[in-house]
C-alpha cells in the first residue's frame, strides 16, 4: 500500500510541477501581449501625431500660397483619410476629396515628366480652372482645417 502512496504522490508532484510551469508559461505570454499591445498603441499614437502635424503644416503652407492649391488639396485628403474620420467629421474637408476626384486622372511624379509638353499643359489649364472655380471653397475648407486639427493636436 505504501508503494501506491509513494507512486500518487510522485504523479500528484509531477502534475502541480506541470500546472505550475504552465501558468508561468501564461502569465509570460499575457506580459508579451500586453507589451505588445502597449508597443503598438504608442506607435498608433505617434502616427497619429505626425498626420495631424503634417494636416496643420500643408495647411498652413496653402494659407502662406506657399504650395499649389491642388496639390495641397490632394495631399490633405490623403493625410485626412489616414485619421479614418465618420462621414460628418470629414465634412468640413468635403472639397479636398472633390478635387482629388477630379484631378485622379492626371499623371504625377515619373508620369508627369514624361507627357508631351502639350499634354502637360493641357492638364495645368485644367488644374488652373480648377483651382479658380474651387478658390473660395479650399480657402475656406484650408482655414478650419488649420484651426480643427491644431485643437486635435492639442488633445493627443
Amino acid at each position: 500500500m505504501t508503494t501506491f502512496y509513494y507512486i500518487a504522490s510522485f504523479v500528484t508532484l509531477v502534475l502541480i510541477t506541470y500546472a505550475a510551469y504552465l501558468l508561468f508559461k501564461l502569465r509570460r505570454q499575457k506580459a508579451l501581449h500586453a507589451a505588445a499591445k502597449k508597443k503598438s498603441s504608442e506607435k498608433y499614437h505617434a502616427q497619429m501625431i505626425f498626420v495631424v502635424d503634417s494636416i496643420v503644416s500643408i495647411s498652413k503652407t496653402m494659407q502662406q500660397g506657399q504650395c499649389p492649391t491642388i496639390e495641397g488639396c490632394i495631399r490633405l485628403k490623403v493625410l485626412i483619410d489616414q485619421l479614418r474620420m465618420d462621414e460628418k467629421s470629414r465634412e468640413p474637408f468635403a472639397i479636398f476629396y472633390t478635387i482629388y476626384d477630379k484631378t485622379e486622372h492626371i499623371p504625377t511624379h515619373q508620369a508627369w515628366t514624361e507627357l508631351e509638353k502639350h499634354q502637360q499643359m493641357k492638364f495645368t489649364q485644367e488644374m488652373m480652372i480648377l483651382e479658380a472655380q474651387y478658390q473660395d471653397e479650399v480657402k475656406e475648407a484650408v482655414d478650419k482645417a488649420v484651426e480643427h486639427f491644431k485643437q486635435v493636436a492639442e488633445t493627443l
